[in-house]
């Protein structure tokens, strides 16, 4: 069996990592990762990389709003069967409470248009939605989000200082 590996640009990758400024526009992020080919993907290409598009906006929102001059990194990669995202950024994390669902209910007991996120939103003008964590757990085989320290160290979002966001998602290959 050959090794899977990431189509980029004409050259294939075992590993890809892009550095993303703050100040970089969504669209410029969109046309890089459109150019991606990913032999084996089971979930439909544009709402692959519309979730990780959403997740990575995310950061650079908390990089632009607490004036964080550090790229966020987004790095995919091959790890034997499965296809591994990994996003992280040092926009000072967030509390997950604030969230208009329970990160840990299944994604099958959450509902994004019940009470709880029309609130959220109306509480954000309608500039977040709540919607992109809750659409990298639908459709990622698996999801986690994790928060680090200045060391580097993994600790509970509601540990201070938090340095920064950290999400791993996979999805088996076929």
């Amino acid at each position: 069996m050959s090794m899977r590996m990431i189509r980029f640009r004409g050259k294939e990758y075992k590993h890809i990592n892009f550095n993303i400024n703050s100040r970089s526009e969504l669209s410029s992020i969109l046309d890089n990762l459109g150019e991606m080919e990913i032999p084996g993907l089971k979930i439909d290409k544009e709402l692959f990389f519309h979730s990780i598009s959403e997740l990575v906006n995310n950061s650079i929102c908390a990089h632009r709003e607490k004036s964080v001059n550090h790229p966020v990194r987004l790095r995919f990669s091959i790890d034997s069967e499965d296809l591994v995202i990994t996003i992280r950024d040092k926009g000072k994390g967030f509390d997950t409470n604030d969230l208009p669902y329970n990160l840990d209910d299944p994604v099958s007991a959450i509902d994004i248009n019940g009470r709880k996120f029309q609130i959220y939103r109306e509480k954000y003008n309608y500039k977040r939605f709540g919607t992109g964590l809750f659409n990298a757990k639908r459709i990622f085989d698996s999801f986690q989000l994790d928060f680090f320290d200045e060391e580097g160290t993994l600790i509970p979002y509601d540990a201070y200082p938090v340095e920064g966001t950290l999400i791993v998602l996979k999805s088996k290959l076929s």
